[in-house]
């Protein structure tokens, strides 16, 4: 191993950060200009993993194509932010607990209705399966016999691969309510539990961009959940991508954003909701 694996890394020059700024900025949307102490953790991360100093250097192998898609994949799953937890946001799951029991209400449904779900930025999978839960446990309620399904999407490789385990450590339960404990996993040993499979099978975890929504098949969603990601995009950007989500919800359908995340966005087919402790959004029917 390199003994450059063991050295302080040296600090990114103003004109060293702007270039590899703009290069994630272009691929991935995310903007570091505020949050620059992110971008040099993950970058000097990688670079000692696979034992190169030279920012110019590893620069040229990252932004090769198609030479450097691999090693890319690789610096962007360092960068990206994996903080999350079951569910986090209390206020937000309370509301769409609300607003999927109106769904699920037998005289506003189709017979053949399905109840769909897409947790965008889904990191590690622990939002995921909380919204697999808290619908899971709604349908069970109602006794409504449709389809449940959860498409959960990430830019990172990794967590995605510890998503689709499901398996988590006994910490991160801890804050779950026993009957939901009990109920979706299963003990592996005293300090690890793995989601049901029941539940697990409901859930398709997959790797995307948000700037390639415009490639994605048109999904049609009761819910999509996006929060804590677009806190780092240009509001550009963001615009863009919030427009697109809008195109994949189902009439009537809820958007759930985190607090402050879509300042001054508005868009002819989607409302607020009254509750002003969520940022949630609900597409208007159109007739035609």
């Amino acid at each position: 191993m390199s003994s450059w694996s063991y050295q302080t890394p040296p600090e990114l020059s103003d004109k060293q950060y702007a270039r590899w700024q703009t290069l994630l900025e272009e691929r991935t949307g995310i903007c570091f200009l505020q949050h620059k102490s992110i971008l040099h953790k993950g970058l000097s991360q990688r670079m000692r993993e696979v034992g190169i100093k030279d920012y110019e250097r590893y620069f040229k192998q990252v932004s090769a194509v198609p030479g450097g898609v691999v090693e890319w994949a690789q610096l962007v799953d360092r960068i990206s932010v994996k903080e999350t937890s079951f569910f986090r946001d209390p206020l937000s799951f309370d509301v769409i607990k609300n607003f999927l029991l109106k769904r699920l209400n037998v005289n506003v449904r189709t017979q053949d209705y399905t109840l769909d779900i897409w947790s965008v930025g889904c990191s590690t999978g622990e939002e995921a399966y909380s919204l697999a839960m808290c619908a899971s446990d709604l349908i069970d309620f109602v006794a409504a016999n449709i389809f449940l399904g959860v498409i959960a999407t990430d830019i990172s490789s990794s967590a995605l691969t510890i998503a689709r385990r499901g398996c988590y450590v006994a910490r991160k339960l801890a804050d779950l309510p026993l009957a939901l404990k009990h109920k979706y996993f299963v003990p592996l040993s005293e300090q690890e539990y793995e989601i049901v499979p029941s539940l697990r099978q409901r859930l398709c975890f997959v790797q995307g961009n948000l700037l390639s929504l415009g490639e994605a098949p048109r999904m049609a969603m009761d819910v999509i959940y996006c929060q804590n990601v677009l806190v780092y995009f240009r509001r550009d950007r963001k615009r863009q991508v919030l427009d697109s989500l809008v195109e994949h919800l189902k009439p009537g359908g809820m958007l759930m954003l985190g607090p402050g995340e879509a300042i001054g966005w508005q868009h002819p087919n989607i409302e607020r909701t009254s509750d002003d402790l969520v940022q949630a959004y609900v597409k208007q029917y159109i007739s035609n």
